[in-house]
């Protein structure tokens, strides 16, 4: 259990930037043995409360209809579907907020980017998948899972994610729980479909290796950032307080990166079921191509992917 207590404290304060020069924020030593050895770390106070604010009011005016939500996708949470909720009460998470004129402002935060291109060893940076999370009261958990089970993208060690709490986040209102270490021990793992959830929600189908005595969750801050390894396994608990949680995440890579096939591995399920989700659409593409189609160069001037 000792990797719990130095987990409550590493989280650590931004330092000061002048905010009519480019912003540099550079990570210690101790935060990148930290982050490769645990795979996750947690920078307190990253974003600022006037930007976490402009996020939360452009998810309200796209929730009542006040402004065209374009190419964002609104994903409802079925069980509270089921109860006859609508509105803010429903929405799980808003998808594809990359092109938002609002929420872009954090996908390209020079801040944030300072951190992952740290955190990943690369001067090129490519942001490829972009949410903004709701989780209203009666939201269940999103089980134990691997970020790159969704990605053909390698290698792993060159992409991170960020999730960044708009709202306060703890236990009862579903945070985020890691396993740390867990990025090392294992590989990619078989996961399945999670029942009665959301498309596209899958868990790992063995959760013995996710044990609930090593579980870390992430209590945080209005404004606190979590970046963690994509083969980390983590998940939320469900929400059974009365307020929202909302958060903002992008997912980001190295354009040194390349692509994989998928075929024959363990994440061909999310493969097809992702091709068949666009054919939905209308859009006949393969999941390489998905996520060709959905990634954008946000620092540097070269990427392969």
């Amino acid at each position: 259990m000792e990797i719990i207590k130095s987990v409550k404290y590493l989280t650590i304060n931004p330092k000061n930037v002048n905010v009519e020069t480019s912003p540099s924020y550079i990570l210690s030593k101790e935060q990148l043995n930290f982050y490769q050895e645990n795979g996750f770390l947690i920078i307190n106070g990253l974003i600022d409360f006037e930007s976490l604010y402009n996020f939360k009011k452009r998810f309200i005016h796209i929730a009542k209809g006040v402004v065209d939500k374009g190419q964002i996708t609104i994903v409802s949470e079925p069980a509270l579907v089921a109860m006859g909720a609508t509105g803010e009460d429903v929405i799980n998470k808003l998808q594809n907020i990359e092109n938002d004129d609002i929420f872009s402002t954090y996908i390209e935060d020079p801040r944030l980017l300072d951190v992952v291109s740290q955190l990943i060893d690369s001067d090129s940076v490519v942001a490829f998948h972009s949410m903004l999370i709701n989780k209203p009261p009666g939201t269940g958990r999103h089980p134990p899972h691997q970020d790159l089970y969704y990605l053909p993208i390698r290698p792993a060690d060159k992409i991170v994610a960020a999730w960044t709490a708009i709202d306060d986040v703890n236990k009862e209102n579903g945070c985020l729980f890691v396993i740390p270490k867990s990025h090392k021990k294992h590989s990619l793992v078989a996961h399945s479909k999670t029942s009665g959830s959301n498309k596209l929600y899958y868990g790992i189908m063995d959760e013995s290796l996710a044990p609930e005595a090593e579980c870390v969750n992430l209590v945080m801050s209005t404004g606190d950032t979590v970046l963690f390894h994509p083969l980390l396994l983590h998940g939320s608990g469900p929400n059974i307080s009365k307020n929202y949680r909302k958060a903002i995440t992008c997912h980001y890579a190295s354009g040194q990166c390349h692509y994989v096939p998928v075929e024959g591995t363990v994440q061909e399920p999310v493969a097809r079921e992702i091709e068949a989700e666009a054919r939905k659409k209308n859009f006949h593409i393969d999941f390489v191509d998905f996520w060709r189609y959905k990634n954008r160069l946000v620092r540097g001037v070269k990427s392969n992917l």
